[in-house]
């Protein structure tokens, strides 16, 4: 396999020269990937960095980088598919959170970001997501933590991780939270402190996008699917009529057989 090897690393350590600074944000798997096609042989070195867990990594030739793991699933990624066994397990390992066991009995571990965790069982195994788990405040100080939790994910998009992150699942679930009774500490403040900056972030992409053609063009594409599967219901109704057609024939015939 021909590998491509990126143009601000070595060929070899005794190659090496200046490198150009690099770009902000986490260097993660998926941004590697966009750099070069070339996959990591050997794991040399785990750590924290910037933006969270971090790897060594050795690559063909023997040059190295670092990659940043800030969210759990990165550890996943397709790019350390050519690593040995024991050194995926490590890598995987060391990008999982701890688990927590709340005052419940509940045993949570964190997901892509703060205010997202993952409920699993005794045994580790996951049981389901809380995409907006917050704690219950008086509605000034939810406001305070409503905020933070729009502005963290905010930068995680703008960073390009967010793949990792269900923004359905937030959305629905800081809903929920918007619904919680009045009156006593709960995450109702916090909800709809985050719910604000997800209707001003609709406002700032009326203002500042070219929505009308983006929309234009997911119209059209849902248009197209509902012209299929219009067609496919209907193929699939004719065929169920087919199928009855032959079988009330089929029991007519049968009958005729045994009356004769």
């Amino acid at each position: 396999m021909a590998y491509l090897i990126p143009a601000d690393t070595p060929l070899h350590p005794t190659e090496a020269r200046a490198l150009a600074a690099p770009a902000a944000g986490p260097w993660t798997p998926a941004r590697h990937i966009t750099d070069g096609v070339t996959k990591p042989t050997r794991l040399l070195a785990l750590g924290t960095g910037e933006y969270g867990k971090t790897a060594l990594l050795e690559f063909p030739g023997g040059w190295q980088r670092t990659i940043d793991l800030p969210t759990e699933a990165d550890a996943w990624h397709p790019l350390f598919s050519e690593l040995p066994q024991e050194d995926c397990a490590k890598l995987r390992s060391h990008a999982t959170s701890p688990v927590i066991r709340r005052p419940d009995g509940t045993r949570t571990r964190q997901g892509a970001l703060s205010f997202i965790t993952h409920e699993v069982s005794r045994a580790g195994r996951w049981k389901g997501e809380r995409s907006f788990d917050v704690r219950a405040e008086d509605d000034y100080t939810g406001y305070v933590t409503g905020y933070r939790c729009a502005a963290e994910l905010l930068e995680a998009l703008a960073l390009e991780y967010g793949p990792h992150i269900n923004r359905k699942y937030v959305i629905e679930d800081a809903l929920q939270a918007c619904n919680e009774p009045p009156g006593k500490t709960s995450r109702r403040g916090a909800g709809f402190a985050f719910m604000e900056i997800v209707v001003e972030a609709l406002t700032f992409m009326a203002k500042h996008s070219q929505h009308k053609e983006y929309m234009a063009a997911k119209i059209a594409e849902a248009e197209r699917l509902q012209v299929t599967m219009a067609a496919l219901d209907a193929k699939e109704k004719a065929a169920f009529a087919e199928r009855m057609k032959a079988a009330k024939a089929a029991k007519r015939s049968k009958a005729q057989h045994s009356n004769a």
